[in-house]
């Protein structure tokens, strides 16, 4: 009888812990065929599971999800088929993965075609091309982020001809207390023509109004190809961010610290190619650090490789700065039309009347081989492999 008596008790316990594994959420793949299928797996997904979307083309489909994983085992929706017409994303969540999206061939007449909200969302391996409206003065944004801490990497955003941006940071999502710090990297842009004024920006993080926010943003590694939409190919409009290790071939434009300060450009690689209207990197603003980058055979879009813009007295928001307190150091710079750094750039024009102040350039070089290209066309899109997590 005491056998049993010690016997029996461990029995149940063991029983107990048994029968509760049964109640633990397990990550399932769902496949789903339909727009209302997707909505209806998506109020039932748990944390690691995989949401497929199958069919070959999703036409005039407009979405907007909402969906939380966590940050050991985030929920990822992975598309096979082509999204197309006028057809767009929402995501509105945490810990969410899109993985292999493709926009193509369709277009919009305003808004976002995938838009991001919340945090520590991903965006991987997707493909928007030639999503373009009849009217190039139609204005939408091709990828927008709002939020905090999403990463966009190994993706292709190819063909854009209207007004709007590839790619924006938004900085006043309305009850976010944190915003930005997102990772831009690994990604190809390319083959995108010259517009007819302001808002055909490859990348903005910020806009003017909010341009004094830190944004702790970081582009890095990211490949650059025929992106001529206008003079400011990455459009810099807040503070902190981080542009580094990126290749510029042929691209119309200038990487160009526009507005905010503290920001830091870093080992990049920016080449003419040939283009005359090319550009290198363009100052405006305190506090940053120009260091390591590899200028070689731009034009003169900005009178010269490095350009300090002169400023206006008690700039306001959208008013050009006065340049304080930069560093230039160990950059390479050769065979560039007009000047090394220009000094004043912009001077009188628009109340620009402050030269730059309190500026140091050393080390500065004219030979040695080019940098590492870090991306390569086949490193991104759905067929790509996975870039980590």
């Amino acid at each position: 009888m005491r056998v049993i008596e010690v016997f029996f008790p461990v029995v149940v316990v063991l029983v107990l812990a048994w029968t509760g594994t049964f109640n633990v959420c397990v990550a399932e793949e769902r496949r789903v065929e339909t727009p209302g299928e997707l909505q209806a797996v998506c109020k039932e997904a748990n944390p690691g599971d995989l949401i497929v979307l199958g069919g070959e083309t999703w036409l005039d489909v407009r979405l907007k999800i909402r969906l939380a994983g966590s940050a050991e085992k985030p929920v990822t929706i992975r598309s096979e088929a082509t999204w197309s017409g006028d057809s767009s994303f929402e995501m509105i969540g945490k810990h969410v993965v899109l993985d292999g999206f493709v926009f193509k061939d369709g277009g919009l007449s305003s808004g976002h075609v995938l838009r991001i909200r919340g945090s520590h969302c991903r965006v991987t391996r997707c493909v928007i091309e030639n999503y373009n409206p009849e009217e190039r003065s139609t204005r939408y944004q091709w990828l927008s982020l709002l939020g905090h801490h999403h990463r966009v990497d190994h993706c292709r955003f190819s063909g854009q001809n209207h007004s709007g941006c590839t790619v924006v940071v938004w900085l006043e999502e309305d009850g976010q207390t944190e915003v930005g710090k997102h990772r831009i990297e690994q990604n190809h842009f390319l083959n995108r023509p010259r517009g007819d004024g302001n808002g055909f920006e490859t990348i903005r993080i910020g806009t003017s109004e909010h341009s004094m926010k830190s944004a702790e943003c970081v582009v890095s590694d990211n490949l650059f190809q025929n992106c001529d939409g206008e003079v400011e190919l990455i459009s810099n409009k807040s503070c902190g961010n981080v542009y580094e290790g990126n290749t510029i071939i042929g691209c119309a434009g200038a990487l160009t610290l526009r507005h905010g300060n503290d920001c830091r450009v870093l080992e990049n690689l920016i080449l003419g190619d040939g283009d005359e209207n090319s550009g290198g990197i363009r100052v405006v603003g305190e506090g940053h650090q120009i260091v390591g980058n590899h200028i070689q055979g731009v034009g003169d879009r900005i009178d010269g490789a490095i350009a300090l813009s002169a400023g206006v007295v008690n700039a306001e928001l959208h008013q050009h700065a006065q340049v304080r307190n930069v560093l230039i150091d160990r950059n390479r710079l050769i065979g560039n039309a007009g000047e090394e750094i220009v000094w004043g750039h912009g001077k009188g024009t628009h109340q620009r009347t402050l030269m730059p102040l309190d500026v140091t350039v050393k080390n500065t070089t004219r030979f040695g081989p080019l940098l590492i290209q870090r991306i390569r066309p086949v490193d991104v899109g759905p067929t790509a492999k996975d870039g980590g997590g």
